[in-house]
């Protein structure tokens, strides 16, 4: 999935995109700055505190059905289904980016 991501965001916006495994991205999140994060859902437990002090954009990503309305506690984040729709994924990360 992470490298679907990398391609469809090189291929559609001129950004460098990192790609961060569950076991390396709290030492990414900690190493450097990025101006957007997008995250699996399921990952941000253990680095909400993290996530909410990079001043990064945020773009979730899941599987659950139930999370499509948005995440409680992260109010404004947008979501993104799982397997992702290209376009969807590409207008996340602008909006979280702000561009």
């Amino acid at each position: 999935m992470a490298m679907e991501v990398e391609t469809v965001l090189t291929e559609a916006l001129a950004c460098e995109v990192k790609v961060a495994t569950p076991h390396t991205y709290i030492v990414e999140l900690e190493s450097g700055w990025f101006d957007v994060i997008v995250i699996d859902s399921g990952l941000i437990g253990g680095a909400g505190l993290r996530l909410r002090a990079s001043g990064s954009g945020l773009v979730f990503t899941t599987l659950s059905v139930e999370d499509m309305d948005g995440l409680k506690g992260w109010d404004g984040i947008t979501v993104v289904a799982k397997p992702f729709n290209d376009h969807h994924l590409v207008e996340a990360v602008k909006n979280a980016a702000q561009v």
